[in-house]
Formats: structure tokens, sequence, C-alpha cells
């Protein structure tokens, strides 16, 4: 970059930061008068209360409520606008215009801001129609879409910026796509506790799902580390930004594997300056929905049994394969349809589905058992009981315009059927078929899909940025997956060992524990194979370390050095895992993909410490 144009652009940056320090000052302004005003207000009423009428009151109320959102509204704005003044813009493209040969500098940030005395911004929102221009071509003929039509020119300049603090790091020129060096730093760096915003790297391909448009029902299968729950978020912040007129943050539904995750991922919306949207987890439907009286499972108890289950012949294991099937769900819809006057006056939904296992039995006799020892509605069962519910007497959420499926690979047909039936808008559904446990067709998630949502428009993200390259190709040998493409980015190798007591295993998880440097990373977890195994670990370690139990009941998500299930780490990430298994399972499909699930949440650094569990899958 010449010395001329860099003068230039640290001047268009100053300017920048000048006219955003002078918007805050004055939005400052506003709220301390604002917030004067309110209290002067409340201390009238409370003075005059006695003097006013009821329609006085009214009316007061009415005013000091609107005042109050207002304040609301510019708080917001200030908060905006003080990221803005840390980090103002990231990219920039130069765009002539093929129609009339005008050439259009656009800088390019996580929130727009135009001064009121300019016509133009000085930074355009990353969700801009012209902001794509940034994401989806090179230097060269380019187009965008506008509502006011398609417009086509030529990108004759491109440029990244990295600003922190209000402070130019550095600035370079870039031909091709989002420069592979900026993208290395920023994902050699120490992520904080929480997962954060990407709008300054997103990828082409990520760019292509985020505005997509067009489809009603996507469909992202992504691999670990690919960035699907991330997109989704910014596909969420884009519709939002494009789509004001009919779409805001409370006809958005996530639905997210657990509070823990949904804790993990609640700074994203905000940091694009949204809204968080109404966030669930399916078995939250279950329980305000369902007709059911009697005792049932969750989710985390049918986890329980899976993972408790010696073997993949035994009798749950078998019947929760079944039950969740593509054939099982036919059986159950046939019968269905040939008693179509089931109303809800004259039956419940579980008496109907209990005579329909009374006719199973004659065929299959073991797969009419539906509770568990403790007397519960088994999860696999309940669930087709909601589908019952949902099918034959409604049901419906018609204020969500939009929902998310995060982590589809753990819904099964009959949880997809009755999310069709609920959600009448279109939907993004993402998930990683190498993640799914009860299943070792790798077709198995596809074809269900098909069924359930034959209009979607399946796409795959093969890349994973999250892992360094090692740790990356030693999760894929786990699986024999060879189309996961690593990002070139170096590391250390795994450290796998072998061990032939529980406590020479727990001794090596210690030891790799305490020589972490903390300094350097901010998370770090140790992954075991059950709960049982995690308070065993955590016990152990917490006299000599400052560790953190995760449970099933934790909601909130923090940094340090954490211990918990393997389960339940899906969807997180972490600077440095530890992996550790004092058991001696036998070689299974579910085994395998928990322990492929857990190394996939490293970053950084992956260690792995077993007693002969992971050998058939470290060959």
């Amino acid at each position: 970059m010449q010395k001329e144009e860099r003068e230039q652009e640290l001047a268009y940056f100053d300017q920048t930061e000048q006219k955003i320090k002078e918007q805050v000052k004055a939005l400052r302004t506003v709220i301390e008068e604002g917030n004067k005003k309110i209290k002067e207000q409340k201390q009238f009423v409370w003075d005059n209360t006695a003097d006013m009428d009821e329609e006085e009151l009214l009316e007061n109320k009415n005013s000091l409520e609107q005042d109050v959102l207002l304040l609301e509204f510019y708080g917001k704005n200030l908060a905006a606008l003080e990221r803005l003044e840390q980090t103002p813009y990231f990219g920039k493209v130069g765009f002539t215009y093929e129609e009339n040969g005008e050439h259009l500098p656009v800088y390019i940030g996580v929130n727009g801001f135009r001064p009121k005395e300019r016509k133009l911004p000085l930074v355009y929102d990353w969700r801009a129609p012209i902001s794509s221009l940034y994401y989806a071509y090179e230097k060269g003929p380019a187009k965008y879409q506008a509502p006011e039509g398609t417009f086509q020119g030529v990108i004759d300049e491109k440029k990244q910026f990295q600003i922190r603090e209000g402070k130019m790091q550095y600035m370079l020129d870039t031909d091709l796509r989002i420069d592979d060096d900026v993208l290395q730093r920023e994902l050699g760096e120490n992520h904080g506790s929480k997962m954060k915003q990407i709008a300054a790297t997103i990828q082409k391909e990520q760019n292509e799902i985020i505005r997509n448009a067009a489809e009603e029902t996507l469909v992202i299968d992504g691999c670990a580390g690919s960035g699907k729950t991330v997109i989704a978020l910014h596909r969420i912040a884009w519709l939002l930004y494009n789509h004001r007129e009919r779409l805001n943050t409370q006809n958005v539904m996530i639905l997210s594997p657990n509070a823990f995750f949904s804790d993990y991922i609640a700074e994203v919306l905000p940091e694009l300056g949204e809204d968080n949207c109404i966030e669930k987890e399916f078995d939250d439907l279950l329980a305000d929905m369902l007709f059911v009286e009697e005792p049932y499972e969750f989710k985390v108890d049918q986890i329980h049994a899976v993972l408790d289950a010696k073997n993949m012949e035994a009798e749950r294991v078998q019947r929760i394969r079944y039950k969740s099937s593509i054939s099982y769900f036919k059986c159950l819809d046939a019968y269905l349809k040939q008693r179509p006057k089931i109303s809800m006056g004259e039956e419940r939904p579980l008496h109907v589905y209990l005579r329909f296992l009374r006719e199973l039995e004659k065929e299959l006799p073991q797969m009419a058992v539906y509770q568990n020892d403790r007397k519960e509605i088994c999860y696999e069962d309940i669930l087709a009981v909601f589908y019952i519910q949902v099918r034959c007497f409604g049901g419906s959420f018609p204020q969500i315009r939009h929902l998310v499926i995060d982590e589809m690979q753990d819904y099964n047909v009959f949880q997809f059927a009755v999310l069709k039936r609920l959600f009448a808008c279109p939907k993004t559904i993402l998930g990683d078929k190498n993640q799914v446990l009860l299943s070792e067709k790798p077709t198995f998630l596809g074809y269900m899909l098909s069924h359930v949502f034959p209009e979607a428009k399946l796409l795959s993200l093969t890349k994973s940025y999250r892992s360094t390259k090692e740790i990356t190709e030693f999760c894929s040998h786990i699986i024999g997956d060879t189309g996961i493409v690593p990002f070139e980015r170096e590391g250390k190798e795994p450290v796998v060992k072998k061990e032939r007591s529980r406590a020479a295993v727990l001794s090596d998880v210690q030891n790799a524990v305490a020589e972490l440097d903390m300094t350097k990373y901010r998370t770090a977890a140790v992954l075991c194979r059950n709960e049982e195994e995690a308070l065993f670990v955590y016990d152990s370690l917490k006299k000599d370390l400052p560790v953190t139990l995760i449970k099933e009941t934790t909601t909130v998500y923090c940094e340090g050095i954490l211990v918990m299930p393997a389960y339940f780490a899906k969807g997180l990430e972490f600077d440095a895992v530890v992996v550790c298994n004092m058991g001696r399972e036998a070689e299974n499909p579910i085994t395998r993909q928990e322990f492929y699930i857990a190394c996939t949440r490293a970053l950084h650094e992956l260690f792995v410490f077993h007693k002969g569990s992971f050998d058939a899958y470290l060959k």
C-alpha cells in the first residue's frame, strides 16, 4: 500500500472516529436529560396523586412509560455507537457502477453509521445489500441485489482493517477472499468464555447461507468447527435487518440443546446490534403442551440409558433405535390414518398410543414396552405420544415467523414431524451427521429430513475452522471421514496415552490440567464418560486446582477449567480439552461418536487418557 493511500485511509478513520465520538457525547447528554425528566415526573406523580383523578393518573402513567421506552431505545443506540467507537469498520470495497460510472467507497462494520449531515453512511452495516460485495467477490466484475433492483459494476479496491480500542492496528489490500492471514490471526487467538460474532471473517460459503432468502426451509449439515451455530445467529441478524417490517426478535425462536448452551451463545446477537430471540429446548415445548399426567422421561434420561447400556444389543437401545426410525413413524402414522375420528373429548393421546402398542405387540412383542424401571414413560415413547397429540388435536405457534433448530442430529423423525406441524414458518435447521449417536447409517439424517421436509434445501459445510490442523485430522481419523477439510492453522499434535488403571488415568488428567498455561487460555475442559465419572474427577482435581463442575442443571456458562460429561459439551468449544475414560467399554458406534464429539471441542490443545476404551478408534 502506497504511503499517500495509507495517509488517506488514516484520515478517513480519524474523521469517522471523531463523528462517532460527537454522536456518543450528544446521545449521552440526551439520556442524562431524559433520566432527569423521568425522575421529576415520578416525583410529581408521587406528590400529587391525591389531587389527581383516574384519567390524570392514567395519562401520567402512559407518559412515563413512553419516556422509559424512548430511553431504552436511546440506550440501545448508545451501546451500538460505543462498540463502533472501539471498532468502526473492518473492511472496504471500492465499487464503480456500470450504469453511470460513479465510484463508491464502501466501509463495512458490524453496525452502520451515518451522521445527520451526510447523505451516505460513513460505515455500512455488514448486513446491508451493498456489503455483500465484500464477502461474495474478488476484484473484478460484481453485482448486488437491493430492494430497488440489481446493481452491476466492478470492484476495483478491497481492503481489510484491524481496529481495536479505537486504534488502527493494521490495514492491507486483498485481491481475493477474506485474507487467510487475517483469519489465521483471529482463530489463533484464544477465545473468551462465550461465542462471539464473526462479521469480519465470514467466509464465502458461510455468507451464501447467511444471505439465502430464497429457501423456506434451509438445512445446514456442517462438520464440527464449521461455524454452523454462529452462522445461524448471523443469519437471524441478517433476516431481522432486511425484514424489519415483518420480523422482530419476539417472533424468532431458537431451539437449543440446553440452557447452558443458550447462555454460551447469548452474546452474539447483542454484539450484532439485535436483542436476543426467544430460546427454548424441545423438552420445554413438550412440558408446556403435553396432555399426559403420568410421569415420563426427558432427553437427558434417554441419554443416560444409552450411555449406561453395556452394548448395542441392549433391549432399551434396540427400542430407542426402532422407535426413532422412519419405519416406526410410518407404522404409527398408518394406524392413525385408519382412525380419522379420534377426538380430544373422547380420549387422551396416551390412550391412543397404548392401543397402537397392543396392536404392535402381536408382531413385535419386545417393542410394546413403553416404561422404564421407574414406571416412567420412556422418552422415545413420549415423543410418539406428543406427535399423536399434535397430529390429531392440533396446536401451533402463529406468532413465530422463523424457527432455528440447532443440533438437528439429536432429533428423531417424530420431533421433526411435531415441529413441522407446530411451526408453519420458514426454518433454519443445522447439525452434523457425524455427531448422530443412535444410528450407524450415515445417510439416516438426510433420509429422515427428506420425509418430513422434502421442500428443504440442503447445504453442506466441510471446512473446519475451530481446531488446529493436527486436531482436525486426528478427529477425522476417529470416524473415517476424509471429506472434512482442516483450516491450515498449525499447532501441537494431540497427546494420547493408554493406562492400565483408573488411578493412572486420573494422574495423567491432573498433570495435564496443572501444566496448562491458564494465563494464555481462557477456557479448558475435562470431558468425562458420564456425570458420575465427571463428579469423581472434579472431587480429585478441586483439592489442588480451581475447577468448576458443570452438571446437567447448570445454566450459566463460565470460563476457567471446567469438568463435565462429554455429551454435555456438544456445540461448545474450549482452548484446551482433556478427554478421559476410566472404564473399558466394548467398541460400538455410540462410543465412537461420543469420543469424536469430545475431541472436536478443542481449539488449540487436545489430550486423551484412557484404559483401552478408545483403542479401536485410534488405529
